[in-house]
């Protein structure tokens, strides 16, 4: 009997074809949430992308002179002229470069005041068009095709990076942390490869890198094997906007229903009011939130591996990787708070378990990918066995309280208004600030539920999905809100016209998701204690401004009722006075009224609340 030819079972494939199944592990499941997946993971690009250029290139947009309302009526005028002239609801395929740039000239008309002005800018236009016909009847009921369409005028994409866009991962933390709104870079690729699925439309882009004279176009599908079909292959054209990029596409799903893309666009204006947002929603509502401060955030810097973060598989993977060339250099240049002289420490103390042991010694000069499976266990355990400064602090970037009230004040004009930036503090190795936010009354509405009193941010990026399995939910949960003169829900949160604001920033929050959807953080308690006390000392003020209106509406009321008497009072008080057989009848009744109303403290200013708290029936 001859030998049986064994052919090996596992097969091998790319993240593209892991992904193309398994959109739903990053928000691209069927459901309300879908559109919101779509403007999250493109708007939080185009802010990534305009924040880059800015940091490289301050000049590039001007940030002196505020929008005015006239220009913000003529966005609004022109946009509804670009929507009466596209109202044809067909799929619009695109099959040359003219054509496209023709159509990408009618979008950005309405901001062109705007690009001139060198505002930074983002329009996304979500639509309903025509159901596809490849649909059986009982199916095309239920869903719907939308037209996704996104520009921003960052600083644009070369040609070979328009190639690599939407088939590579495109992670700004591939080697080390930053503070950026993206972890993995799965965004785009899983975006393009379920609206392919789902509507089997390509996907059109035209990208103008600021260093370019023309802009790049392109339609495109997406394979499994991380290459692009091309329908309109990359051609260079005149750009209509002077740098920036600009994607469509059409995607599969269930009835548009607000609540869900348009509150994540109206949160995310909110922490980045450096940036003008124009969304129109699928029933042509236009929702323009202009820039409302003339500063950028700094840009933040890359951390280095903190001690207190690496384990021994990524211990032996920065060995194996790293380009210095000596022992020494390794630990003192790959880790932060790591100095020269620690370094030295922990190889004379490693030295000293080798001896113990009976293995070769290392020295400063030794080859760092020489050295043994022992040796790196034995080093690795000397070096998490030591102590270490914390990590430092300037990778992180909040918004600031200043900014926070000045950018809640204006959106939702509130009576009170409060907001705390906690001091940096660490986890796990890195760095973040919380920072928390009340506002109270005035025009914020009362609460229906609770989902509505809590907004979460991370990195300046809402969090709209898994609310009660968030660290900054339960951390608001625990707070004893009646301690601060307020209502609560039966789930412990805050009710009334009263609203939260938690952001979390730092390059910690990347390794505090819970999953790859990035929804919400994972229970940690130094996370837990900082969003807390960030909570409780708002709430403290608001606390002491709820006492003192309760104090000075006690007193009016008593004012009132002193100021209704008076001249009652003063009446009496003449005919007592007559009766004094020394009265010179020097004052009369109305100077006696005068006198009594002068010294009743807020008559003035209460009259008119209590007449109306009156007429209230309270």
């Amino acid at each position: 009997m001859g030998k049986e030819k064994v052919v090996g079972e596992i097969k091998q494939s790319t993240i593209a074809e892991f992904m193309r199944k398994r959109t739903q592990l990053v928000g691209f499941e069927f459901g309300f949430n879908k559109h919101m997946q779509y403007v999250a993971e493109f708007l939080d690009n185009a802010l990534d992308a305009i924040e880059s250029f800015y940091w490289r290139f301050p000049e590039a947009y001007s940030l002196e002179n505020n929008i005015s309302n006239d220009i913000l009526d003529e966005i609004v005028s022109k946009t509804k002229g670009m929507i009466k002239k596209n109202k044809e609801n067909e799929l619009k395929e695109f099959r040359a470069a003219e054509e496209v740039i023709e159509h990408v000239k009618e979008f950005v008309k309405p901001i062109k005041t705007l690009l001139d002005m060198k505002e930074p800018v983002v329009v996304i236009w979500l639509r309903e068009v025509e159901t596809p016909t490849f649909l059986s009847n009982a199916h095309r009921e239920n869903v719907r095709v939308y037209e996704f369409t996104i520009f921003d005028n960052g600083g644009g994409m070369i040609p070979q990076d328009l190639k690599k866009f939407g088939i590579y991962l495109a992670s700004s933390k591939s080697e080390k942390l930053r503070q950026t709104r993206g972890s993995q870079g799965f965004g785009a690729p899983s975006a393009f490869t379920d609206a392919q699925n789902t509507t089997g439309k390509p996907i059109t882009v035209v990208s103008k890198h600021y260093s370019r004279d023309k802009a790049t176009v392109a339609s495109f599908f997406t394979t499994t094997k991380n290459t692009k079909d091309y329908v309109i292959h990359p051609k260079k054209v005149e750009s209509p906007f002077p740098h920036g990029t600009f994607v469509k596409l059409y995607y599969l799903n269930i009835m548009y229903k607000r609540g869900y893309a348009d509150v994540y666009v109206e949160r995310a204006a909110l922490l980045n009011a450096h940036v003008t947002i124009v969304f129109i929603d699928p029933y042509n509502e236009i929702h323009v939130y202009p820039r409302r401060v003339s500063e950028f955030p700094p840009e933040p810097k890359y951390a280095k591996p903190h001690p207190a973060s690496v384990n021994i598989g990524e211990f032996q993977d920065l060995l194996r990787d790293t380009k210095q060339k000596t022992l020494l250099s390794f630990l003192s240049k790959t880790f932060s708070r790591m100095s020269n002289e620690k370094a030295k420490k922990i190889i004379e103390e490693t030295n000293e378990e080798l001896r113990k042991l009976g293995l070769p010694l290392i020295a400063k000069n030794t080859d760092p990918k020489k050295l043994t499976k022992k040796q790196i266990e034995v080093l690795f355990k000397v070096f998490t066995s030591q102590k270490y400064l914390a990590p430092s602090k300037d990778t992180v970037v909040p918004v600031g309280a200043g900014v926070f009230k000045k950018v809640v004040k204006e959106m939702l004009k509130p009576e009170f208004v409060e907001a705390v930036t906690r001091p940096p503090t660490s986890g796990k190795g890195l760095s973040y600030v919380v920072e928390a936010c009340i506002a109270y009354g005035g025009e914020i509405p009362y609460t229906t539920s609770s989902s509505q009193v809590l907004w979460r941010f991370v990195n300046r990026t809402p969090k709209l999905r898994d609310n009660s399995d968030c660290a900054i939910w339960k951390a608001a949960a625990s707070v004893n809100w009646k301690n601060y003169k307020l209502d609560v829900f039966e789930n412990g949160l805050p009710r009334g016209p009263i609203r939260l604001f938690v952001h979390v920033a730092g390059p910690f929050v990347h390794v505090m998701f819970k999953g790859q959807s990035k929804q919400a953080l994972a229970e940690d308690k130094l996370l837990i204690r900082e969003i807390k006390l960030a909570l409780e000392e708002v709430a403290r003020k608001l606390r002491s401004y709820i006492t003192g209106k309760e104090t000075a509406e006690r007193k009016a009321k008593r004012a009132y009722v002193l100021s209704k008497y008076a001249e009652k009072f003063a009446k009496s008080l003449y005919n007592i006075l007559k009766t004094d057989i020394e009265f010179d009848g020097s004052i009369d009744p109305e100077t006696l009224l005068r006198k009594m109303k002068s010294s009743i403290e807020g008559v003035e200013e209460t009259l008119e609340k209590v007449a109306i708290v009156e007429a209230s029936g309270s």
